[in-house]
């Protein structure tokens, strides 16, 4: 964070984003709060007076990147009508994985990071993650499910089944991709999801005419 944007943040909002940048960088255990405090210029007060706890602040943070990535989800999913709804998923994937690449491979998916480095051992984030994870599920649900009732998306699972399938895949595609590097490997996901989500050739049509 440049010094001179950082004069025009609060010190809640440094804190915030030097977070965001560190926990991508070290790690949830690998961030200390006076390296937060040192970068972000904020006093240790103010840290303790917004958050209370390196935990308390470590959820503010997801919370903010949970944000994120329901807001780029719903980007694809309702400011792109004309696609179909593997297109809205595939463009978002990929909007995903352009941002990790953009990052030198650092920036993957924060949720899936905390949930490898510290719900096993805080209930009480691990409880957090859960909730995070099922509301990104709900999103994926309804996507797939309008997706049915257009005819575009297959119906011969259901669409809680196809949810829970494709946030395995694209958590499961950083995870990997975090260690691996292996920018084929992410486009060979983004090339799975329609074989996961689309309808058979033809179905389309049949649905639109129920006397088929």
């Amino acid at each position: 964070m440049s010094a001179q944007r950082s004069e025009t943040l609060s010190h809640k909002e440094r804190l915030l984003r030097q977070g965001m940048e560190y926990f991508y960088a070290y790690g949830y255990h690998g961030t200390t709060i006076d390296a937060l405090l040192e970068a972000s210029g904020a006093p240790k007060g103010s840290f303790y007076h917004h958050f209370g706890s390196k935990e308390a602040f470590g959820k503010a943070v997801l919370n903010r990147y949970m944000q994120y990535q329901l807001n780029l989800l719903r980007k694809w999913v309702t400011g792109n009508p004309e696609l179909a709804t593997s297109e809205k998923l595939t463009g978002y994937f990929n909007e995903m994985v352009d941002r990790f690449i953009g990052s030198e491979f650092q920036r993957a998916c924060l949720a899936g990071k905390f949930s490898t480095e510290v719900s096993a051992t805080s209930e009480s984030f691990r409880t957090q993650l859960g909730a995070d994870m099922r509301e990104w599920r709900k999103h994926l649900l309804s996507a797939l499910e309008e997706g049915q009732e257009r005819g575009d998306v297959r119906r011969d699972r259901q669409a809680g089944d196809l949810a829970d399938a494709a946030l395995a895949l694209i958590q499961g595609a950083f995870v990997v991709a975090l260690s691996s590097r292996d920018v084929e490997s992410l486009a060979a996901i983004s090339a799975t999801i329609p074989l996961l989500v689309d309808a058979p050739a033809g179905s389309v049509s049949n649905t639109c005419r129920p006397d088929a």
